[in-house]
């Protein structure tokens, strides 16, 4: 089994935001963003290589999303503000920021708003804002149908959703692994169990189908800042072979951020953190500076 802390956090308006802590408990925060159709859970993997890397890893739930309480209708900002207050109770001043898949936007919004307490910003296989074209070009039949029906018709995307939480765990396992084209995110995905790779699901939509919607919603529509206004160092790592959010995705967004690197891996796909995470936490936790 493996280790996990789970707690809540409430916040000044009595919401409760979730969270999952692994790896060293003294060790340097780093905060962590987890992808849609997802939870805290889908970063489980890595308590082993946080720990070895004495790296206080703190997974959160996004509202609506298994521990955390629901926030209707909130935009980017509105996430940055809530981060800036889950740190203040843990009393965390300083932190990493480490988001994967569509928990990107939530880190970028965090590193425009809270500079002064953001020490580095690390995005792997991340999406960017996403227009039509953008959308068509993303690799899961799940994300090109759930974008567009979150935002016009949120009751469709419901029904699709509570039916997808009725699948057994083998089937839906199958079903992201028929779609997966990279060698090695199917090498990676067929050494999980069934259990593996989809309890970040289940646990998505523990509560019902709406924080997944909700997060969907935020994430398809204007981010509400500007990305060029991002003062602190980003690094962005992306997959080669990654064809669920192909690399073209991130690559006009990471030259518009000015202290911004990407690192395109060849032969990794949109599971590459799976293989490059001990990596990726080195690169985000060593030689922590914050702008002023």
């Amino acid at each position: 089994m493996t280790p996990r802390r789970d707690g809540r956090v409430e916040l000044p308006d009595g919401r409760r935001l979730g969270y999952a802590e692994y790896g060293d408990p003294h060790g340097a925060p780093v905060l962590y963003f987890h992808g849609g159709l997802s939870s805290r859970l889908d970063i489980a993997f890595g308590d082993e290589a946080a720990r070895l890397a004495h790296v206080r890893l703190i997974a959160i739930d996004r509202p609506g999303i298994g521990l955390s309480d629901p926030h209707p209708d909130a935009v980017l900002p509105d996430w940055a503000e809530d981060v800036r207050r889950f740190a203040d109770t843990l009393g965390i001043e300083h932190f990493g920021v480490l988001a994967w898949s569509a928990g990107a936007p939530y880190a970028l919004a965090c590193a425009h708003q809270l500079a002064s307490r953001v020490t580095r910003t690390g995005i792997v296989a991340g999406i960017g804002p996403l227009d039509r074209e953008a959308i068509r070009r993303l690799g899961l039949i799940e994300d090109r149908m759930l974008y567009p029906l979150c935002r016009r018709t949120p009751w469709l995307a419901a029904l699709v959703l509570r039916a997808a939480a009725w699948l057994p765990p083998g089937l839906a396992r199958f079903s992201v692994l028929v779609q997966l084209s990279s060698p090695s995110d199917r090498e990676i995905f067929r050494g999980l169990t069934a259990r593996e790779a989809t309890d970040f699901f289940y646990e998505a939509v523990r509560r019902g189908p709406e924080g997944v919607i909700e997060d969907y919603r935020t994430t398809g529509r204007d981010w509400r800042f500007a990305p060029s206004e991002i003062a602190g160092e980003v690094i962005f790592w992306h997959g080669s072979e990654d064809k669920l959010a192909p690399v073209s995705s991130v690559r006009a967004l990471a030259a518009e951020i000015p202290r911004a690197r990407l690192i395109v891996a060849p032969a990794r796909g949109h599971l590459l953190l799976w293989r490059d995470l001990p990596a990726v936490l080195e690169a985000i936790s060593a030689e922590r500076t914050v702008e002023s």
